[in-house]
């Protein structure tokens, strides 16, 4: 009997692949129908029997010039090319190069921080210097440097790069990182970095024009990072010399507040008058390692307070992670961000996505300005909003951002849905049980009836970077996304969507996932042909409008879905007589490709007036939501 309904189960599960490759292999493009072909990936979503993936192990020295805002590194990097293909060049971002007189940007940053770019004293590839520009052995394209090797990395091989650089850390163009002024440095993206090859484009040579963000291998890092007097340093990953830096009073609390419930002040405003937080009254040599993370960012400050807590993330290991706020003493809001990060790091790993936040600590920074913020593994570098609900929800974006993309190392350069939209969609789930009153869910579906369906609103398919309008990449990378993750999960449920994002996360952790994997996992999980609600949410075109077409007179209200987006109808139906009727239809209404939805009113009663809609629910045209007889 058991293996009769496992034939059957399996008979169901290929009709439902079938159906759906028969509907949509023209939507899948060239280089994933080769990935598939090459089993690297697969129709069920899970990674194909041949997969493979990169990484690169790290050491880097860098010195903060703080009085110059300036930095400078040496770097030695050894790469292991787990690839099938014989690899004939490296691509090396320097992102910084963002700032080069000349370069190409997305808007005007203005003169003040412009730099012939990044410095590069020196590049070695297996202890031979390239030089640079040569017409053959490297070349610059925008913030990328191509270096063709002197030698091929052959498959199963690996090399070493060696090199020594300096920048200027900007002080008012600042892009994701920099100089805040009063000592306070955030300090991303920073050090000549191996760019992804991987078996869907190969080598990825997608420049930094300021609005598309960023795509990493998993690679280890070791780190030494000198700093001036009377800085503090917070980095990603964990900090091996604690008694080499810290004064004891500090270094007691530290130690005390990893297995503390409590929130604990580590260092204050007192601690830094009586001279009670760095060891020493020289420059401090801060050395961290990080294994298996997708980038390496630090955080360096003088006078900083720093509060922390413990917070547990697995009852069933009883695995604590350490969650620290670090913040100047003139910040509107952020005494109370430690409080924030421990709430959103719980909610997170019991909650949504529910799953145990994965790393060691997270370290929300403020650098004092603003109210929009930036991700990297373990760190956020945040603004300092004046309302608290703000600051929850920043915080709690920000550190949403450890799954997607860092956990599960996504694309974000062409498909920044794939992170941005898991980020909207969680803050969402977070606002409404922390803040209630607040509207979150009403602000993203009035934001997007605006801007849906208009000439410059771009499906979720086309890749991101080729997005140069910032209103509309944020359409399309947050507002969007996440509201069709919000009526996905609102047609599933929440037991069955769960399970499929925590099959997506248990297969793809750790590796890079595409937009296909995530389709085929919830639909391989669901055992449901799922394209009604993928294509044109995420294919297009389709946008937000549903109508009340008409009254039959039977009473059915005729309901259309005019702009061909499925999503839950409401409708509030008044009689002559005053009274009420509320009819609510869920997502899944939609899911035969009706295009008409009836609703039985009460026949014995005459119909005044219907009104469609909710505030949670986009509509650009909301005057075609009301029948009046």
């Amino acid at each position: 009997m058991k293996k009769i309904f496992f034939i059957l189960t399996t008979m169901v599960l290929s009709m439902v692949f079938l159906s759906v490759q028969a509907q949509s292999n023209q939507l899948i493009p060239i280089e994933v129908q080769k990935a598939l072909a090459n089993g690297t990936r697969s129709k069920t979503g899970a990674p194909g029997p041949n997969y493979w993936q990169n990484h690169a192990r790290y050491q880097i020295q860098a010195e903060l010039l703080a009085a110059q805002s300036r930095l400078k590194g040496t770097e030695k990097v050894v790469y292991f090319n787990n690839s099938p293909d014989t690899l004939k060049m490296l691509v090396i971002r320097l992102y910084q190069d963002f700032y080069k007189k000349g370069a190409a940007r997305a808007w005007n940053i203005g003169a003040s921080d412009l730099t012939n770019g990044v410095k590069i004293e020196y590049v070695k590839i297996n202890g031979k210097t390239v030089k640079m520009p040569d017409t053959y052995f490297g070349y610059y394209m925008g913030t990328n440097r191509i270096i063709r090797l002197p030698h091929v990395l052959s498959p199963g091989d690996s090399l070493t790069l060696e090199a020594a650089w300096q920048f200027h850390i900007p002080e008012k163009e600042r892009n994701r990182m920099g100089n805040y002024g009063k000592g306070r440095f955030f300090i991303a993206y920073w050090y000549p970095q191996i760019s992804v090859y991987d078996d869907i484009s190969g080598w990825d040579r997608i420049e930094f024009n300021g609005i598309t963000e960023f795509y990493n291998d998993f690679n280890d890092y070791d780190i030494r990072i000198t700093t001036p007097p009377g800085y503090a340093v917070w980095a990603t990953g964990h900090l091996d010399n604690p008694k080499e830096v810290y004064a004891k009073p500090v270094l007691k609390r530290y130690e005390k507040v990893r297995k503390s419930d409590k929130i604990m002040a580590v260092i204050s405003q007192k601690d830094w008058d009586k001279h009670n937080v760095l060891k020493g009254n020289g420059s401090h040599t801060w050395h961290f390692t990080a294994d298996n993370v997708t980038d390496f960012s630090f955080a360096a400050t003088r006078r900083y307070n720093w509060d922390a807590s413990s917070v547990l993330v697995d009852s069933a290991t009883g695995r604590r992670v350490r969650v620290d706020a670090i913040y100047p003493d003139s910040s509107n809001t952020f005494q109370r961000a430690a409080y924030y990060a421990r709430k959103s790091v719980e909610f997170m790993s019991f909650r949504w996505p529910g799953y145990p936040y994965p790393y060691e600590h997270m370290t929300s920074f403020s650098n004092g300005t603003g109210r929009g913020g930036m991700e990297t593994p373990m760190m956020a570098d945040d603004g300092d909003p004046k309302d608290s609900v703000q600051t929850a929800n920043l915080v709690f974006h920000e550190i949403s951002h450890t799954y997607f993309p860092f956990f599960m190392g996504t694309n974000e350069r062409k498909y920044a849905w794939m992170d941005e939209g898991w980020a909207t969609w969680f803050t969402g789930m977070f606002s409404e049980q922390f803040s209630p009153k607040f509207p979150y869910f009403q602000g993203r579906a009035r934001l997007f009836s605006r801007y849906s369906g208009r000439e410059m609103e771009m499906p979720l398919m086309i890749p991101s970077n080729l997005i140069c309008n910032f209103l509309y990449y944020r359409i399309q990378a947050y507002t969007r996304p996440g509201l069709a993750y919000q009526f996905l999960r609102e047609a599933l449920g929440d037991t069955l969507f769960k399970k499929a994002l925590h099959t997506f996360m248990n297969r793809w952790h750790g590796k890079h996932p595409i937009p296909f994997d995530f389709f085929y996992t919830f639909e391989s999980v669901t055992g449901e042909n799922l394209m009604w609600f993928f294509k044109p949410w995420f294919f297009g075109p389709g946008y937000a409008d549903q109508a009340v077409t008409g009254v039959l007179p039977d009473n059915r209200i005729e309901i259309k879905n005019r702009g061909g987006l499925p999503m839950p109808v409401r409708v509030v139906c008044t009689y002559a007589d005053g009274s009420k009727d509320v009819f609510v239809r869920p997502v899944s209404v939609w899911k035969e490709g009706e295009k008409k939805l009836l609703i039985q009113a009460d026949k014995a009663k005459t119909i005044r007036k219907v009104v469609l809609g909710d505030p949670r629910i986009p509509d650009v045209y909301p005057k075609n939501n009301i029948w009046k007889k």
